[in-house]
């Protein structure tokens, strides 16, 4: 990472993320952290001069699901040298999941490791028996309650549920983190519907957890899937072989004119969609669809990959083709863009990132070809800046592996 007291991007065009129009002949002017300027500017003496003839610059990116806090050292490079500035971390395999996570992102605040932004739950919250052995275990009210004030104390940015929480204990635990002022996020539990998650304050479902079942035309699969689930403490293999292909068999008979009352109540409640396409495998196509009509309602979207929760789906390269299916399922270059950026920050309540203006913080990544024209630029990274620091793209390793590809079934995070 090359510092510097001060960087002006010169003649570069400027994409800010507001969903303004580009614009050509930009000189911005990044001060310590900040952005100072953008516009026709006065160049600093001691600045580092980057000229930015032909290039674009974009807001930095964020991946607003992943699970690569095990192993940050092989990661941190990947994400970085893709133009991922920021991240959020929805669950970690550790010994103890909170303590690790908010040591990561305090030392990366501190520039004591270097990586991208981090905002991230502890471990997730999910029933007596979990999925995931770091989950917190929550089987009544009572616990749940107690697992959200421990995330509040560690911590935490929020909280994740999952999909074998009790219905009394999900509840319990959306009052609570709503008194907390702890954001709840995660799969729509087995036992509640997308609506009851939706009208408790869920504030975003992902992978389209409980889509596909609120929304089949087949009456029998909510029932069908619960019994699949009790199958849970006797057979973890039957229960997952049986709730994968009720999986499939509902994303096959998905019928729009069922979800229509859904998303416009997912758009009147702000209820993010993360739906990580890129992982989605076999129902990917199905996601499209789902994904292409919760827009057309006004939904909100965020960008995310579940990298590291899901086969084959690599850190870095994996967004870019994330922002790649969201303009195949409906979205323009513009509008994938913004689920990265701007979204990300109206998400998480943020005003200092997100966009190419004044006084937010300089996250930002020069492209060699236009976004906006073709969505596939994004991958085209000819420079990264990171809280106003310059990082060489290209001497950070990036993965040539293909996102998503033989992606198989299995419990995604």
């Amino acid at each position: 990472m090359v510092a510097a007291l001060a960087i002006a991007i010169t003649h570069v065009t400027v994409i800010d993320g507001t969903g303004a129009p580009a614009r050509a002949e930009q000189t911005v002017v990044i001060e310590g952290s900040r952005i100072r300027s953008v516009g026709d500017a006065r160049i600093p003496k001691d600045a580092q001069v980057i000229d930015g003839t032909g290039k674009y610059l974009i807001p930095g990116l964020w991946d607003m699901h992943v699970h690569l806090l095990a192993r940050p050292e092989k990661a941190f490079p990947k994400l970085l040298a893709s133009g991922i500035t920021g991240i959020r971390n929805m669950h970690l395999e550790a010994e103890d999941p909170l303590v690790t996570a908010v040591r990561l992102r305090r030392e990366v605040a501190s520039a004591a490791i270097e990586g991208p932004h981090i905002v991230t739950n502890g471990p997730m919250i999910d029933g007596p028996i979990p999925v995931w052995s770091a989950a917190v275990t929550a089987g009544d009210a009572a616990s749940a309650r107690r697992a959200a004030l421990a995330m509040k104390k560690g911590g935490a940015d929020f909280v994740k549920v999952y999909d074998f929480l009790p219905r009394d204990a999900y509840f319990a635990l959306a009052a609570e983190a709503r008194k907390l002022h702890l954001p709840l996020v995660g799969h729509v539990p087995i036992w509640v519907t997308a609506e009851e998650a939706a009208r408790a304050g869920q504030r975003s479902v992902e992978h389209l957890s409980g889509i596909f079942e609120s929304c089949t035309a087949d009456g029998n699969v909510d029932r069908d899937m619960k019994r699949a689930a009790n199958l849970w403490p006797i057979s973890r293999q039957e229960s997952a072989k049986q709730m994968h292909a009720l999986l499939f068999h509902a994303a096959a008979t998905y019928d729009p004119q069922i979800c229509a009352p859904l998303y416009r109540l997912f758009a009147e409640k702000r209820t993010w969609q993360c739906p990580t396409l890129v992982a989605l495998g076999e129902v990917r196509e199905a996601g499209l669809r789902v994904v292409r009509q919760m827009h057309a309602a006004g939904v909100p979207l965020l960008a995310g990959t579940d990298a590291g929760g899901s086969a084959n789906v690599e850190p870095g390269e994996s967004l870019h083709r994330e922002l790649e299916l969201l303009v195949e399922a409906g979205l323009t270059p513009m509008e994938a863009l913004q689920a990265a950026t701007r979204n990300a920050a109206v998400f998480l309540g943020r005003k200092d990132i997100g966009t190419v203006e004044k006084g937010r913080l300089a996250d930002v990544v020069l492209l060699d070809g236009n976004p906006l024209e073709d969505i596939r630029n994004t991958r085209r990274v000819a420079a990264v800046i990171l809280r106003g620091r310059l990082i060489d793209a290209a001497s950070s390793p990036q993965s040539s592996a293909t996102p998503g590809a033989g992606t198989q079934p299995g419990p995604r995070r």
